[in-house]
């Protein structure tokens, strides 16, 4: 089994989560935290075997650590 880390994001501007990992490589967003796990998990296995870090059929996980600011200007 392969792990990988996704780090997540907010773009205040765009209003979505923006997730990464330069292993694999893989970049993502999505407007929720669960949608972009589950299209890193969509399209993350297939970009791991394409490189070499891992194998077609294996078993490729992927955890998801975020962060977000919040600002008060009071």
């Amino acid at each position: 089994m392969k792990q990988f880390t996704i780090k997540a994001e907010f773009d205040p501007e765009a209003r979505v989560w923006c997730g990464s990992n330069d292993e694999v490589p893989l970049t993502t967003e999505a407007s929720t935290l669960d949608e972009l796990l589950a299209r890193a998990t969509e399209i993350g296995p297939e970009i791991a075997v394409m490189n070499g870090l891992a194998k077609s059929g294996e078993e490729v996980t992927f955890h998801l650590t975020a962060d977000r600011v919040a600002v008060y200007a009071g």
